[in-house]
C-alpha cells in the first residue's frame, strides 16, 4: 500500500552507461544554484550524502486532478552515497508521467544530461504481489562518484483521492533546502499538520498559492542503531489537507480528520464486502447452530488463514480498493485488504459484525496526532457483543462510542484469533467505520500470553564433552516467525537456522535428532526436540587449596564452577536452562 522513499534504491541493478556525453549541456538555475549551496555539517558529522535540494509543487484543478512537479539535487559525499545517486519517477495506470529530466554534475565540474535512451524502465517488486501495475524511470548516472552532484525533475498527474497529501522533508542524511508548495482553486481552503518536527507557517506567494521553505535539516541516520525503528516513524513530515468545503479545526481537528480518512475509505471499500449467497452458505456451513461467539469467529478466521492464501493484484487505486469478496473467495486468494473483506463477508453471514482497520507493521509510521493514509497494510475489527467475555480474547480496543472490538489480522496465518502479532501492538491504527471512523491505539498484550521454554539435560564429560537434549517450548503471538520458519523452510533451511542459533553457545558441536511439532498450529503450543554434542567444551583449570579445595572447570561463555560435593546443579546460561551431570564426579571432591 506505501512505498517508502528510501528501502528501494537499492534495488536498482546497474546498467551499461552510454559514452555519449562529449558536450556540456546548460543546467537549469535551479540546479546551478543548489549545486552551489554548502551544507552545513555539525563536527564530526560525515553523511554518506546530502540533499541540496527537494522542490515539490502541486497544483490542484477543481475537477479533482492533481499535478505535480517534484525536483532533487543530491551530492555524493562518502562513496556509500553513490546509492542516493538513483533518480527515480514512479508511475502506474492513475498516476501518469508526463516527463523525467536528469542531469549530473561530475566531481571533476563536468556537466552531463542524460537523453531518453539513458533512461530505463522497471516494474516494482513486492512480496505476495502477483501484479503491480507500479513501475519506475530511473538511470545510472554519469559523474556519480563523491563530490559529484546528481539532479532531477519530474512532472506527472494523478487523480485526487482523499485530499490529503503529505511533504516527507526529513531524509536520511541532512537536507539543506526543502520547499513545498500546493496551488489550489479559488476559494479551496486548506490546514496542516506536523510529525516530529516544529510547525513552520506558509506564505502566500499568489492568490491560494502557497508556500512552505525549511533549511538545515539534520538527516535520520539509523545505520548503527541496533533493532532501529523505521525511518519514516521519526523523519519530519508535513500532512497538507485540502477541500472546496470547510476543513475541521481547533481541538477536535486531528480526530474529526481522521473520520475523513475513514469516510473516504468505507465509501470505496464497503461495497466490496457485500457476499453473495454462496458465501453465506459457505459460511453458515463452517459453525454449528450452537457455537458461541468464540467458536464462530475461531472457524471463520481458521478458514481465512488456512485457505485463503496471500496474492495481490493491483492496479491503480487497486492498491486501495479491494476486490470483491466474491473475487476473493472464488479465487482462493488476496492481499491484505482483499482478505480483511472476505472476512467480514463471511463473519456478517454468521451474525458477526466486522470492519477495516488501517494499519503500518512498522511502529510509529502512523502518528494519532496527524491524520493521513501512511499505512501499509488492513486488518479487521470485529464486534464483540454487550457482555460477552472471554479470557481468550486478549486484543480487544473499546471505541468512543462504547462498542468493543477484537483486533485481527487475517493475513498472518500464525498467530490465532483473539492475540495480535507483536509488529501492531502497540501502534495506532484507523478504524474504517464511516462517521464513526477514529484513530484507535492498537492493544499491547499481558506477557504471559507469550511463553517460551527451554530445557535441556547435559551430561558433562571427564573430558571435557558435552552431549545432551534440549526442549524448546513456545507459544503465544511472538511465536509466529519460528512457526513461519518451521512450517515453510527447507530441512537444510531449518537445520542452518538451528546450528547458527547454537553457535551462541558453542564453538564446535554435533546436532542429532531434530523433531518439530505443530509449526503450523497457531493455537497449539510449537515444540522443538533436538540432541546436541560438544566436544572440548570445558577444561579444568587446576586446583586451589584455600580452605575447602574445589576444582573450577571454565566452559566457553560462563565458568561452570561447582563446590565440593555437589554433583548435580541447575544452572542458567544464555536464557536456557540446563540439567547438568558430570560422568565422573570425584573431581569434585575435596583435594
Amino acid at each position: 500500500m506505501r512505498i517508502p522513499r528510501w528501502v528501494l534504491l537499492l534495488l536498482f541493478a546497474p546498467l551499461a552507461i552510454s559514452p555519449a556525453w562529449a558536450s556540456k549541456p546548460d543546467l537549469p538555475e535551479w540546479v546551478t544554484q543548489a549545486a552551489a549551496s554548502k551544507p552545513h555539517l555539525s563536527a564530526g558529522e560525515h553523511p554518506k550524502a546530502v540533499v541540496l535540494l527537494e522542490d515539490k509543487l502541486l497544483t490542484v484543478s477543481a475537477d479533482g486532478q492533481i499535478t505535480e512537479r517534484y525536483r532533487q539535487v543530491i551530492k555524493i559525499l562518502r562513496p556509500e552515497g553513490r546509492n542516493y545517486a538513483h533518480p527515480v519517477a514512479w508511475f502506474n495506470k492513475d498516476h501518469k508521467l508526463l516527463s523525467f529530466q536528469i542531469w549530473s554534475i561530475g566531481p571533476d565540474g563536468h556537466p552531463y544530461e542524460l537523453k531518453k535512451k539513458d533512461i530505463y524502465e522497471r516494474g516494482a517488486e513486492e512480496w505476495g504481489i502477483l501484479y503491480n501495475d507500479t513501475r519506475y524511470r530511473s538511470a545510472d548516472v554519469p559523474g556519480a562518484d563523491p563530490g559529484g552532484v546528481v539532479a532531477y525533475e519530474y512532472t506527472e498527474q494523478y487523480p485526487m483521492y482523499s485530499e490529503d497529501e503529505s511533504w516527507f522533508f526529513q531524509n536520511g542524511v541532512p537536507t539543506v533546502r526543502s520547499v513545498f508548495e500546493i496551488d489550489l482553486p479559488p476559494g479551496w481552503n486548506h490546514s496542516a499538520l506536523w510529525h516530529k518536527y516544529e510547525s513552520a507557517l506558509p506564505t502566500e506567494v499568489a492568490p491560494n498559492h502557497f508556500r512552505w521553505e525549511l533549511s538545515d535539516i539534520p538527516g535520520i541516520d539509523l545505520d548503527s542503531v541496533i533493532m532501529a525503528p523505521a525511518e519514516e516513524a521519526l523523519a519530519g513530515r508535513m500532512e497538507v489537507y485540502f477541500s472546496a468545503n470547510p476543513l475541521p479545526q481547533g481541538q477536535q481537528e486531528a480526530a474529526q480528520l481522521w473520520t475523513r480518512i475513514g469516510e473516504w475509505y468505507t465509501q470505496l471499500a464497503a461495497p466490496k464486502s457485500e457476499g453473495p449467497a454462496d458465501i453465506a452458505t459457505a459460511s453458515r456451513a463452517l459453525v454449528g447452530t450452537q457455537d458461541d461467539f468464540m467458536q464462530r469467529i475461531q472457524k471463520v478466521a481458521g478458514f481465512m488463514q488456512q485457505q485463503i492464501r496471500y496474492v495481490g493484484i493491483e492496479i491503480g487505486i487497486g492498491g486501495w480498493i479491494p476486490h470483491t469478496a466474491e473475487d476473493v473467495y472464488r479465487n482462493r486468494y488476496g492481499d491484505c485488504k482483499d482478505k480483511a473483506t472476505l472476512m467480514i463477508a463471511m463473519l456478517d453471514a454468521v451474525g458477526v459484525r466486522a470492519t477495516c482497520v488501517m494499519v503500518d507493521t512498522d511502529r510509529g509510521v502512523v502518528d494519532p496526532k496527524v491524520p493521513s493514509r501512511m499505512a501499509d497494510h488492513m486488518i479487521t475489527a470485529i464486534e464483540i457483543p454487550a457482555g460477552y467475555e472471554n479470557p481468550a480474547l486478549e486484543a480487544v480496543v473499546t471505541a468512543k462510542n462504547g462498542r468493543r472490538y477484537l483486533i485481527f489480522d487475517p493475513t498472518n496465518q500464525y498467530v490465532p484469533i483473539g492475540l495480535l502479532p507483536p509488529y501492531l501492538q502497540g501502534s495506532t491504527g484507523l478504524l474504517m467505520a464511516g462517521a464513526n471512523s477514529e484513530a484507535i491505539a492498537l492493544p499491547v498484550l499481558n506477557p504471559s500470553s507469550d511463553t517460551l521454554d527451554r530445557t535441556a539435560t547435559f551430561t558433562l564429560g571427564a573430558d571435557g564433552s558435552l552431549a545432551g537434549n534440549v526442549v524448546v517450548k513456545r507459544q503465544g503471538a511472538s511465536s509466529w516467525k519460528t512457526r513461519y520458519s518451521y512450517a515453510m523452510g527447507s530441512e537444510k533451511e531449518k537445520r542452518e537456522g538451528l546450528e547458527n542459533s547454537l553457535r551462541n553457545d558453542f564453538s564446535a558441536f554435533q546436532v542429532t535428532g531434530e523433531q518439530f511439532q505443530n509449526p503450523s498450529g497457531s493455537e497449539q503450543q510449537i515444540v522443538l526436540r533436538y540432541g546436541v554434542m560438544a566436544s572440548g567444551y570445558a577444561e579444568e583449570c587446576g586446583r586451589h587449596a584455600a580452605g575447602a579445595s574445589t576444582s573450577t572447570w571454565l566452559g566457553r561463555g560462563a565458568a561452570l564452577r561447582r563446590t565440593p560435593k555437589v554433583p548435580r546443579r541447575v544452572f542458567e546460561h544464555t536464557g536456557l536452562a540446563r540439567h547438568l551431570r558430570c560422568e565422573d564426579s570425584s573431581w569434585l571432591q575435596s583435594g
